[in-house]
């Protein structure tokens, strides 16, 4: 990890061509905490898949990147609201890479289920920020999907020039 360098989601001069594999719409990159501090990768490449989700099922409360302590806020207030911390509504998390099987996760944690919702909070399993995603387990199919603009991408031997 010494000669790799990570960035974000906003760090990207175009992230929907340069995160994605040209081929099949998977991650290009390694995926990891978007906690600074926190070295967790959480999904490898090519092992997500990009897809968007419409606005109403967007259901992340605000993420608690500064906080490395109880980042799955159960709260009713936070499970409603649309997210606060800068992201646009309009934008706000609707496209995450997806998967099909929890076990494709290299590290990864879930909250309880949210009676109300269904919804399981996926955080980091390190440092517990988060969420950085969810899991809707009153949905026909089974998918667990991770926020592109919550986490953080190692770009590899790759110069920040190519990336902002």
């Amino acid at each position: 990890m010494s000669n790799k360098q990570r960035f974000r989601y906003q760090d990207f001069s175009d992230p929907k061509t340069q995160l994605v594999t040209a081929d099949n719409n998977q991650n290009a990159y390694d995926i990891y905490c978007p906690q600074p501090s926190c070295r967790c990768l959480l999904l490898r490449t090519s092992f997500g898949t990009l897809v968007e989700r419409p606005k109403d099922k967007t259901m992340l409360p605000p993420s608690d990147e500064k906080s490395e302590s109880n980042s799955t806020t159960n709260s009713k207030e936070n499970i409603n609201r649309n997210s606060t911390n800068g992201e646009s509504t309009s934008q706000s998390n609707v496209e995450y890479w997806q998967l099909t099987d929890m076990m494709t996760f290299e590290n990864i944690g879930f909250s309880k289920t949210i009676e109300e919702t269904g919804l399981k909070y996926i955080c980091c399993a390190d440092c517990n920020v988060g969420p950085i995603g969810y899991h809707d387990t009153k949905a026909q199919e089974k998918e667990y999907l991770i926020a592109v603009n919550r986490v953080s991408y190692d770009v590899g031997s790759l110069i920040s020039e190519n990336i902002v």
